[in-house]
């Protein structure tokens, strides 16, 4: 659900979200998030914008494979890399784990 107009529910504009009532400036630029999952060997087996199929690809790969995310900033002719890619790998499954326990309870 989007996040609705307003400060107190006599602000609302019924229907419209804050994307509808704000437009925030781009710059030309935008943040891409990329996520890649690679074989045990590092090498790259599926990359993208989508971190639900960062974790379908994973659980599919073999054992010791890897989860990776980066960022770029990205406008209509190129982009260039923000944040060099780093490992996520334990912090998906721990929060995968943790999940998992707290649903058990």
């Amino acid at each position: 659900m989007p996040i609705q107009y307003g400060r107190n529910s006599n602000d609302k504009r019924e229907g419209e979200s804050v994307s509808e009532v704000i437009q925030l400036p781009r710059r030309g630029k935008i943040a891409v998030v990329f996520y890649e999952v690679s074989d045990p060997q590092g090498i790259a087996i599926w990359g993208g914008e989508s971190p639900r199929e960062a974790l379908d690809w994973y659980r599919r790969s073999p054992t010791g494979s890897k989860i990776w995310v980066s960022q770029y900033e990205a406008d209509e002719e190129d982009a260039k890399l923000v944040l060099d890619l780093i490992e996520i790998t334990p912090i998906v499954l721990a929060t995968i784990l943790d999940s998992v326990d707290r649903w058990s309870r």
